[in-house]
């Protein structure tokens, strides 16, 4: 990608054209590899200014399908200064990675909690930029809303199941085509990903 790894990525496809989609996550490089996935959920970095230093210190190059992970619940960081970085970077879209939903305490089921409304419209002003969204959620509703909010900008979903926290990090991590982690009235128009836990 010319940046340091610490990467999920997977085939985008569908809307008529397959292409390789990265999530683009510098963040996993700064904590301990063949850790679950858990911990990128604990305040044991921060991630967001790992991805600032990243994007800083990284060389330059278009990325066209290329999404840079964000928590979009943080209070602190300086969300202009990081949109002008993607830019200058060439890096053309956003993820909330990790999701709010198991970062923070778990909402009812069938809600949009105050952490999910901030990731809604960090998105949504991160689209009104002109970059490309993917919403990580781990709730059939929550992928409904972000269906509804998005779909001006949204390229794709990354279902986030508890089971998928136990996905070990390392410096690339597939995405695959979920299958079966969807309720059966759920037919979302866009791809969803999803990262697998490992076999028993």
């Amino acid at each position: 990608m010319g940046l340091r790894t610490g990467r999920l990525s997977a085939n985008l496809s569908g809307r008529g054209s397959a292409k390789s989609l990265q999530i683009y996550a510098p963040s996993l490089l700064n904590l301990p590899q063949g850790s679950p996935l858990v911990m990128a959920t604990l305040p044991v970095i921060d991630w967001n200014d790992c991805l600032l230093q990243a994007l800083r210190t990284g060389s330059d190059g278009r990325q066209d399908n290329a999404y840079a992970a964000m928590v979009m619940v943080d209070p602190f960081a300086c969300w202009e200064d990081l949109a002008d970085l993607l830019q200058e970077r060439g890096l053309s879209g956003v993820i909330n990675f990790p999701p709010a939903s198991v970062v923070e305490q778990a909402t009812a089921a069938g809600t949009i909690d105050a952490g999910q409304e901030m990731e809604f419209r960090r998105l949504e002003w991160f689209g009104s930029l002109g970059f490309r969204t993917i919403f990580a959620a781990s709730t059939n509703h929550v992928i409904a809303v972000a269906q509804d909010r998005l779909k001006t900008s949204l390229d794709a979903i990354v279902y986030v199941s508890p089971a998928a926290l136990e996905v070990l990090i390392r410096d690339e991590i597939e995405l695959t085509t979920a299958h079966g982690s969807l309720a059966a009235d759920q037919s979302p128009s866009f791809p969803v990903y999803e990262l697998r836990a490992p076999e028993a």
